[in-house]
């Protein structure tokens, strides 16, 4: 298991994914400069904006002014509304695809490592992967707000209960990314993972407001900490952390069967 993590760990040391993926992350947060004002217009009563009804939704959702509090709130929402099915799909399908891509895939099928040690080590890579993408989010984010807003009200509380609900946005995500591998696995390039997680992520935003999103684990995100448009937040119970797990086992179930055709074709 350690040559495992060894190996797949390693494969980041010349890899640029991870350069890209973090402006991503940081060119999204960076857009806080711009919609900020927005927000605030929206909370004012601006005409404009209260049309879409932006403002009553900040409202039922207790956000009634921009502080560093609320600010914060927007980190996850992120995850939920924007980059994180996208994002982590694309990790995904980086590092279950990457043999295929460059032709090593025979290769690393005759190495002396039980395949699902394998898929296990791509998970943690992927895992790893994640909580310093959250990690960097919010980093970004104390930028921008204190850019802003100034450091005058800032608590490292909300920093911390920042980045908890990031992770916690991100963790319905992760456990989907299994099928993503299994498509990377399936053909070169990442076309196919990634058209997936589009309609994926096309799923989840028209479930916004709806009850039947707590029980799709895409969507689940967006019911734990809302997204920016509609940032009332709602429970997620047990029924919808067993879907998403079923959802998890099922992935990994066919990653390793086309782990084992690949082993038994070489």
């Amino acid at each position: 298991m350690m040559r495992a993590l060894s190996a797949e760990f390693a494969k980041l040391k010349r890899s640029r994914m991870i350069l890209w993926t973090s402006l991503v992350v940081v060119g999204y947060t960076s857009i806080g400069l711009a919609v900020f004002p927005l927000l605030k217009k929206a909370q004012a009563g601006d005409i404009a904006m209260g049309a879409a009804g932006i403002g009553d939704a900040f409202a039922k959702a207790g956000i009634t002014e921009m502080n560093w509090a609320n600010a914060m709130k927007f980190i996850p929402m992120g995850v939920s509304g924007a980059w994180g099915i996208m994002l982590l799909s694309l990790v995904a399908a980086y590092v279950f695809g990457r043999e295929l891509r460059e032709g090593t895939d025979i290769a690393t099928a005759t190495l002396p490592i039980r395949r699902e040690y394998v898929a296990v080590a791509k998970m943690a890579v992927i895992a790893v992967w994640t909580v310093y993408l959250s990690a960097l989010a919010v980093i970004a984010d104390v930028a921008v707000v204190g850019i802003y807003m100034g450091f005058d009200t800032f608590a490292w509380s909300y920093v911390g209960r920042a980045f908890v609900e990031t992770l916690y946005a991100c963790l319905p995500i992760f456990l989907t990314l299994p099928l993503v591998g299994w498509f990377a696995m399936s053909r070169k390039g990442y076309l196919r993972p990634m058209l997936f997680a589009l309609v994926t992520f096309m799923v989840a935003n028209t479930l916004v407001g709806l009850d039947a999103a707590a029980y799709v684990p895409w969507a689940m995100p967006i019911v734990g900490v809302g997204v920016t448009w509609m940032p009332t937040r709602g429970e997620l119970g047990a029924v919808s952390w067993l879907i998403a797990a079923a959802v998890f086992i099922v992935g990994m179930a066919v990653v390793l069967r086309s782990a084992n055709r690949a082993e038994l074709s070489a």
